[in-house]
């Protein structure tokens, strides 16, 4: 873990913030990949999306907790059913097209 670097205090007081929620996370700066990571127990949970640790950061935490899984799951159910309808009605309508171009 020698590129990890471990971020115990920072601007927005955001690694604090994270062991309020759970005091298992720890904050890191992962320099190889240029990115901030946070762990638990020794285990990567999060890979934070953001260039900088802002509020954004928390909020992701708090919306990935295993209690909101649920929700989780149920929105992203909702999303595939909305591509997969947005995928037939695409594929119908080249199918019309072609049977149009046909005749």
């Amino acid at each position: 873990m020698h590129e990890l670097t471990r971020i115990d205090e920072d601007l927005f007081d955001i690694a604090s913030r994270l062991r309020e929620i759970d005091p298992r996370y720890v904050l890191y700066r992962n320099r190889k990949l240029n990115r901030f990571e946070i762990h638990a127990n020794g285990a990567l949970q999060i890979v934070v999306p953001f260039a900088r640790l802002d509020a954004r950061t928390l909020e992701l935490v708090r919306s990935t907790r295993l209690e909101y899984a649920d929700r989780l799951m149920r929105d992203i159910d909702s999303d595939n059913e909305k591509l997969r309808r947005q995928n037939v009605a695409t594929a119908r309508e080249r199918i019309m097209e072609e049977v149009e171009q046909a005749l």
